[in-house]
């Protein structure tokens, strides 16, 4: 299936579109009838169905998410990548200093109101520090043999939109692949140690998001056989980590977001978002794990046998 180019209009057709800003992509009304992404579904995987609601897009009294420094760094380094210009449609550096001529803080008021007005005219804020953090990863990236082999190659900025069980299902691939069917993703990261990127795959559910972007792909006609995750450090020396997720693990994912995507129909429907526990009447018993039972009871019984 051929990509074809946003009209501004809701989406009332599967299809791959391009040049869908990211605002409107995760805008309620993208789409002419509720849309569903990968990270609401791993939100309600994650923690309950009323910590998604929260923050839902739909819900008109939502906590709006105020921009994180590794969201904004990670979205300077994938646009740098996409060969963006940085200038200040997209971007614009914080100064060292407030307006009104004292060091900048995030409470003085005429900070506050810099921020507010970059914000009504689109613009991210980045610091120098963000521009060098980027620069150093851009680098180390560029120096990777499969990185220079064409692995972040492809169609970017595309956003995917299919129908699943009546609702819209929609995901953003970082690109897609021209012939390999190897869909890459790229991650900013604290550490490329393998346990490390072990626990982030299970903190931020990316075997969820590889799941639905190939179920995505699949489902438009778009060859999709893996799902591979670059990460790279944000911090000197940049180390770069290329790995592959397993089949076996991307069904996991799979089915989580087949069970969290029945959650979120059941309480969409019934407009009844619970949180954890909220289906107990009385109180529950709670247990301490197994491993710090076996824990405590080793020590008990060691400091028992001193004693004797």
């Amino acid at each position: 299936m051929q990509s074809m180019p946003w009209n501004g209009q809701r989406i009332a057709a599967p299809g791959i579109y391009r040049h869908i800003p990211l605002d409107d992509y995760h805008r309620a009304d993208i789409c002419d009838g509720v849309s569903v992404s990968s990270s609401m579904l791993r939100g309600i995987d994650e923690k309950s169905p009323a910590h998604f609601f929260a923050r839902a897009a739909f819900n008109p009294n939502r906590i709006i998410q105020k921009e994180t420094d590794a969201y904004r760094l990670g979205r300077l380094l994938h646009l740098l990548i996409e060969g963006v210009p940085f200038n200040e449609s997209r971007y614009i550096i914080r100064p060292e200093r407030a307006p009104d001529g004292r060091d900048w803080h995030h409470a003085n008021k005429t900070c506050i109101k810099w921020m507010a007005d970059a914000r009504e005219r689109g613009q991210s804020v980045v610091s120098m520090d963000d521009v060098e953090q980027a620069k150093g990863m851009m680098l180390a990236l560029g120096k990777h043999p499969m990185v220079m082999q064409g692995l972040l190659a492809g169609d970017v900025e595309r956003s995917l939109f299919w129908k699943k069980h009546g609702y819209w299902i929609k995901a953003r691939p970082d690109n897609i692949p021209n012939d390999s069917g190897d869909f890459v993703d790229l991650k900013t990261t604290e550490s490329v140690l393998y346990r490390d990127c072990q626990r982030s795959i299970i903190n931020y559910g990316y075997h969820m998001q590889g799941a639905m972007i190939l179920e995505a792909a699949r489902a438009l006609g778009i060859p999709a056989s893996s799902f591979t995750l670059v990460w790279v450090e944000k911090n000197p020396p940049y180390c770069v980590r290329v790995q592959t997720l397993r089949d076996e693990d991307l069904l996991r994912g799979e089915k989580q977001n087949e069970l969290a995507l029945r959650t979120f129909m059941e309480c969409y429907e019934a407009k009844h978002w619970p949180g954890p526990g909220d289906d107990h009447a009385d109180a529950e018993y709670i247990d301490l794990p197994d491993w710090y039972r076996k824990s405590v009871d080793d020590r008990i019984n060691y400091q028992l046998r001193e004693a004797a």
